[in-house]
């Protein structure tokens, strides 16, 4: 956000809407490229996220015991 800022403060005041404006525009038609690309994958990811829980769950405490069982 800083960046933004010092970027915006250099441009004159009357060409910061249009700017804005241009990325925002921007910003909306990279998102619904990606979706409109990447639909199937995201529709997948959501369905399997809550199944593969378990999986990382177990994962992740067998990691711990690992750390664990390692001297200090």
């Amino acid at each position: 956000m800083h960046y933004y800022d010092t970027a915006m403060n250099s441009i004159p005041e009357s060409a910061r809407f249009f700017l804005a404006v241009v990325i925002v525009i921007f910003l909306v038609v990279s998102l619904v490229q990606f979706l409109r690309k990447n639909l199937l994958w995201l529709v997948i990811f959501i369905i399997l996220v809550p199944a593969a829980w378990p999986a990382l769950k177990q994962i992740g405490l067998s990691i711990w015991h690992l750390f664990e069982k390692i001297p200090k």
